[in-house]
């Protein structure tokens, strides 16, 4: 079986565990609705939050949900992006972006400018 068969078999599978959980039925739309879609941010374009925080927008314009999508991230650099918490903790997700909270001191943060972090996502969701 193709990875990407398996990816889809998996989330499939999520998506009627959800349903279970939180006692709503499954989506029932048709399935080549369904659409991978994956993007990254810009390097080094993070901006101060507060002292201890810097914020990144996310968006998923592009991707054209129609609903809020299953969505999860990861933060690349040069190096040194390992002292940053956060990257995998999305805000504000709707079907056409997210916010990224990063919990970092000053030092995080010159670092992960000048060692041009950026995020990247994939998202799983319906486009009808």
């Amino acid at each position: 079986m193709e990875v990407r068969a398996v990816v889809l078999v998996l989330l499939g599978l999520l998506g009627c565990v959800r349903a279970i959980q939180t006692g709503v039925q499954a989506n029932t739309n048709p399935s080549p609705c369904l659409k991978i879609c994956a993007g990254s941010s810009a390097p080094g374009s993070w901006s101060r939050y507060n002292t201890e925080h810097a914020v990144q927008y996310i968006s998923m314009a592009f991707c054209g949900f129609v609903k809020t999508p299953y969505v999860t991230t990861t933060l690349h650099a040069q190096s040194s992006h390992w002292t940053v918490a956060g990257a995998t903790s999305i805000y504000n997700i709707s079907k056409s972006g997210f916010r990224v909270y990063l919990k970092i001191d000053d030092k995080s943060y010159d670092l992960c400018q000048q060692r041009q972090c950026y995020l990247q996502f994939i998202a799983i969701g319906y486009i009808c």
